[in-house]
């Protein structure tokens, strides 16, 4: 009776250990479905605020010469100059947006390193004779 037990035991531990463990498996790929649907949306989005756009113009020249107007197109307010100044407002922001990312990523960085020079280490931070700044470690 304990002989069979035993081997029971035995054959038990084999299956538990030849079985994949759930934990120890690969992770399941990433399902970034949703994003590449939300993109496409917005394009589409975009697309169609561009074509309405677009056909309001043509619509509404398309009246003034129903109406008798002969003259060259009226401006659409859209020109070298405005698309220029529209791309530089947009680098400006982005050039905005990686400064203040890039000087929060620095604080974070010197807050870390600070605690862990000080506390952890036992360092301190001195200047030399040239100016210099930097940490000296025991």
């Amino acid at each position: 009776m304990t002989k069979h037990k035993l081997v029971l035991i035995v054959v038990l531990g084999l299956i538990a250990a030849l079985t994949p463990n759930k934990a120890a498996a690969q992770m399941p790929n990433m399902d970034m479905s949703w994003a590449i649907r939300s993109q496409m949306q917005l394009q589409q989005q975009g697309d169609a605020t561009a074509r309405a756009t677009a056909m309001a113009y043509y619509n509404y020249m398309l009246r003034l010469r129903r109406q008798g107007y002969r003259g060259p197109s009226l401006p659409t307010g859209v020109t070298p100059d405005t698309l220029r100044a529209s791309t530089q407002r947009l680098q400006q922001s982005m050039d905005a947006y990686h400064a203040s990312s890039a000087a929060n990523s620095n604080a974070t960085d010197r807050a870390i390193n600070n605690w862990d020079y000080r506390a952890v280490r036992g360092c301190q931070w001195v200047v030399d004779y040239y100016g210099n700044k930097g940490w000296v470690c025991p």
